[in-house]
């Protein structure tokens, strides 16, 4: 049964459907095959991803009882929350029926391992290529052009690679960053350079915004994964949710051009 006290654990969050370009990415970090048993996820009959053989599951539960929140106590959980791609994890349906009614701390330290496993060997960059964030990016943009100019900061415009400002025990979020960089800086880059010509948009209010929300976060002593997370969620919620993902690409955008994160001091 439920335990009270797990209401408070703010990694806990209502659990939420992955749209179809999601289970595409939990499918292609896979490799289309159960990561525990190595059946196939998919067959080539099947039409229509929601006629699937497989399950997103959670690592750690979104949900847990009483006795598998004391099983898992102490031990190491991944992403910034329950929802998170980090602790979400394609299964097929026999494998997500035991893991998730069957927690023991050893199978689940199992599947922690097996998921950053998969998180090392895929590039975002692979697999962010055919998802065709383009448009969605597009929308992103067009509705933070419109954000209010509430709480502005002082920029940071000094240029620091990417590898200096990820500090490393964030592999995980400077694998993800790089691939949003890689696929789609150039493009963001553009969008905001037409924007600014065509209209009365002034790129350095957003800038001045997303760096606000940064530093805010950063004086409160949040790691680089809860900061760029939490920034996702600002930008998300202030576009109306177009694209959890473009919002993280365009989040991205704003690590490389040093409005998010500064280097790390030697």
């Amino acid at each position: 049964m439920p335990n009270a006290d797990i209401n408070e654990d703010s990694y806990l969050q209502s659990r939420k459907n992955p749209t179809p370009a999601e289970l595409r990415l939990f499918l292609l970090e896979a490799d289309n095959h159960c990561p525990l048993c190595g059946k196939k996820l998919v067959s080539r009959e099947q039409k229509k991803l929601e006629e699937k053989r497989f399950q997103i599951a959670h690592i750690y539960p979104n949900n847990p009882t009483a006795e598998q929140e004391k099983e898992l106590r102490g031990l190491e959980r991944l992403g910034s929350n329950s929802e998170s791609f980090e602790n979400r994890i394609a299964l097929c349906k026999d494998c997500h029926g035991t893991q998730d009614y069957h927690t023991k701390a050893d199978e689940y330290l199992d599947l922690v391992m097996i998921k950053k496993d998969l998180l090392r060997k895929t590039s975002l960059h692979d697999l962010a290529q055919p998802l065709g964030l383009e448009d969605e990016i597009l929308e992103v943009v067009k509705k933070t052009i419109n954000l209010s100019q509430e709480e502005l900061s002082d920029l940071n415009y000094a240029a620091v690679p990417l590898v200096n400002k990820i500090e490393n025990k964030e592999m995980l979020l400077k694998t993800k960053i790089q691939g949003y960089v890689t696929n789609y800086y150039l493009y963001i880059r553009d969008l905001f350079r037409n924007i600014e010509k065509s209209s009365n948009f002034n790129f350095e209010v957003i800038s001045m915004q997303i760096r606000t929300c940064f530093i805010k976060l950063d004086a409160g002593g949040a790691s680089q994964t809860e900061i760029y997370n939490a920034i996702v969620d600002w930008v998300n919620n202030r576009t109306l949710k177009v694209s959890l993902m473009a919002c993280e690409a365009v989040v991205a955008f704003f690590v490389q051009n040093c409005e998010v994160f500064d280097e790390i001091t030697k």
